[in-house]
Order: structure tokens, then sequence, then C-alpha cells
């Protein structure tokens, strides 16, 4: 009973998780740093990495179990092997067009569309490195080990990623009504919220080897290949390719959004993030690199780009030569003239 007692005691004159955190940012020295936070992003990457770790086959069972784990691998691997079919099927395209793309008169509206699709892929890098980001400063908990998939990440044990424990046995002693309460004192949550705090190192290193590097590397091939691809379209169909090659880094949105529960997506939207420290010097260089050096590889990427793919035409169908012999005032002037 004094056990129980001193189990109980401590936790009376001890703060909840967030005020204790406060408490011990206020007190701490300021080093000059700001807090920065990651969240687990809301779509079929984040499941993956964060519904494992939920899984209780206490609660869940072992059937619910299993099925999540197969069918969030499953969407997974589809996911990336429609976009690696449609890379390679559009890079096959690419060559059985090839010469397509020197057409004088669509030199401007190659470079703009290729200039729209490489923004919309390098949000998508991003994306990718702060997902990256966010396994490599998630913290682990050496003392369990490697392996921890299967046991839940609540703290008092009774909660799955579906189910959860509606009814207790009856307590066979004051003494075990005693240690429930001082769990409860520890756990002091109306809601149970989602979190990584059951993240291991071989499942951190699971998410970065086949989910992180696989987008990044699925992403860079799609911007090789797309742009290709929108520079060979007839002037016709060049928007509406670019367009379509769009949505190809989106199929796995649409894959979650379609296929899972609105329990899911709430829980993974309530997730608490994952805090860090950020020094000056960081934060400095971020702000030049997204505000000032990621245009600008944006755009000479996009000039870089339509000036290989008319490196191979004629004298007069090169990049420049294009440039010269495409521009027509007149197809601006006649955007404002509504005549029949």
């Amino acid at each position: 009973m004094s056990a129980a007692l001193r189990a109980i005691l401590p936790q009376r004159k001890s703060e909840t998780p967030s005020t204790a955190s406060t408490v011990a940012s206020s007190s701490s020295p300021d080093v000059g740093g700001a807090t920065e936070t990651l969240q687990v992003p809301c779509d079929l990457y984040g499941l993956f990495v964060a519904e494992p770790l939920q899984l209780n086959v206490r609660i869940d069972g072992y059937v619910i179990f299993f099925l999540e784990m197969i069918r969030t691998v499953f969407f997974l691997a589809v996911n990336f092997g429609i976009q690696l079919m449609y890379v390679t099927r559009i890079h096959k395209i690419n060559r059985q067009n090839e010469g397509a793309q020197c057409e004088p008169r669509k030199a401007y509206l190659q470079l703009v569309c290729i200039f729209v699709f490489a923004t919309s892929i390098f949000k998508e890098l991003r994306n990718c490195t702060d997902f990256l980001d966010l396994l490599i400063r998630c913290p682990v908990r050496e003392s369990d080990g490697y392996v921890r998939v299967g046991v839940g990440g609540g703290c008092d044990g009774k909660h799955g990623a579906v189910l959860h424990s509606e009814c207790e046995p009856p307590s066979s002693s004051f003494r075990d009504r005693l240690f429930k309460l001082a769990r409860l004192y520890r756990c002091e949550q109306k809601d149970h919220l989602w979190s990584l705090g059951s993240m291991t190192g071989l499942w951190k290193l699971v998410c970065v080897i086949f989910v992180a590097l696989p987008r990044i590397v699925l992403c860079l091939l799609l911007l090789k290949v797309a742009s290709g691809f929108i520079a060979r379209s007839t002037e016709e169909s060049m928007v509406i390719d670019t367009v379509a090659a769009l949505f190809i880094s989106d199929i796995g949105t649409f894959m979650f959004h379609a296929f899972t529960t609105n329990s899911v997506k709430n829980n993974l939207r309530r997730m608490p993030p994952v805090e860090f420290t950020s020094n000056n010097c960081a934060r400095l260089l971020s702000f030049f690199l997204v505000n000032f050096v990621l245009p600008i590889i944006t755009v000479g990427l996009s000039v870089a780009m339509v000036w290989y793919l008319r490196s191979h035409c004629g004298p007069d169908q090169d990049f420049t030569s294009a440039l010269r012999s495409s521009w027509d005032s007149s197809d601006i002037l006649a955007v404002a003239v509504f005549t029949s």
C-alpha cells in the first residue's frame, strides 16, 4: 500500500506534460534559439509512419493488426508502383516523339508550362524534405529496443489504432485501485491522441528507406521525364498535359482520402508535432533558400530544360532563335479585343 501511495503522491505535485515542458522552457536560460515544429502529414505517408505505432494487439486483436499492416504497406506499394509506371511510360513516349519539341512557336509556352510544373514539383520536394526531417528529429525510446510495433502508443495501454478498451476487470484489492488511479494521473488525457512516442530506431529506418527516399527519387524522375513530355506536346494540348502531369505526384493523396476513415484522418490531424530548437544560422539559411534561391533555381531549371531539349533541333530552331521567332505582340493584343 505504501508503494501505491508513493506512486500517487509525486503525480499530485507534478504538472501535465505540456505544463512541465512550459515550466522547463521558461526556467531554462535563453540561448538565442527558437522552437519550431514539424507536423505529421495527414496523407498516405504520414499514415504509414504513425498508424503501426498505434496498433495494440491486446485491444485491436491480431486480425485488425495484420489487416491494417497489410493495407498500409499495400497502398504505399500501389502508390509508388503507379507513379513508377507513369514515369517509365512517359519516358517511352518521349523517345517516340523525339523532335516534336522543335516547333518555333512553342518556345514561350514550353517555358511557362515547364516552369509551372517545376514549381509544383519543388513544392512536393519541400514536403518530402520536411517529412524526412520529421523522421530524423523524432525521438526514439531506446529503453524499448527496436521492436515496438503492436503494443500501442498510449500511455495507459487501453487504446489501439482502431478499437478502445470499453470495460475493465474489477479490481481485486484496494492496492490495485490505487495503482489504477496512479496510472490515470500519469496519463491525464481525456481524449486519446495518437503520438510518435513509441517510435523505435528500426521503424524509423524502415520509414526513411521505404518511404522518404523513394518519394524524393520519384519526384526527381518525374521532373525529368514530365518536362520532356510537356515540351514535346502539341501547342493545343500542352496546357492540358501540364495539368495532367501535376496529378501524378498526388495519387497517394487521392488514395488516402478515398480509402481512409474519418476517425483515422482526425487522429492524424490531432497528433502532437515534433518540436526542435532552431538557431539564427538555420533560420537565416532557410530564409534565403526559400525566398530567393529556390525561385532562381526554378526559373533557371525551366530555361535550361527548354534550352537542352531544343539543342538537338536545327540551327533555326534552337532556344534563342525560337524565342525571337515566336514572339508576336498581336497574340497578346488579341486577348483584349472582344470580337467574334
